[in-house]
């Protein structure tokens, strides 16, 4: 690849806008919905199916419901985005109030992180 393209694909990178918010990880074998507040939902997404393919994530049920059932057993979706301006800004305040607000509308849903 030559340095103009790598050029090109770093800015649309820099200027990317992803998607923030709720994200859900439901399993499909018990219902169980587990929630986590994410600045780019591909990346948290990604990042935990790592996590889970290694047998350390600090969610005992969650991660004992991976070993079960596997990557096939989990549907990943967005259940509430936040509505932002600047993708360079800090959302995280934002965020985890996004995320506090599903959980008391959803009380059924537990959090990724405990």
């Amino acid at each position: 690849m030559d340095s103009e393209r790598k050029k090109q694909l770093k800015q649309a990178y820099g200027e990317r806008r992803p998607a923030m918010g709720v994200l859900e990880m439901r399993c499909l074998a018990t219902g169980e919905r587990f929630l986590i507040a994410s600045r780019d939902p591909r990346a948290t997404e990604n990042g935990l199916v790592a996590r889970f393919d290694g047998g350390n994530h600090p969610n005992k049920r969650l991660q004992a419901l991976w070993n079960k059932h596997g990557r096939g057993g989990f549907a990943f979706a967005l259940v509430e985005e936040l509505e932002y301006d600047d993708a360079h800004e800090d959302h995280a305040e934002e965020l985890q109030a996004l995320l506090e607000l599903y959980l008391e509308e959803h009380p059924e849903a537990k959090r990724v992180w405990k």
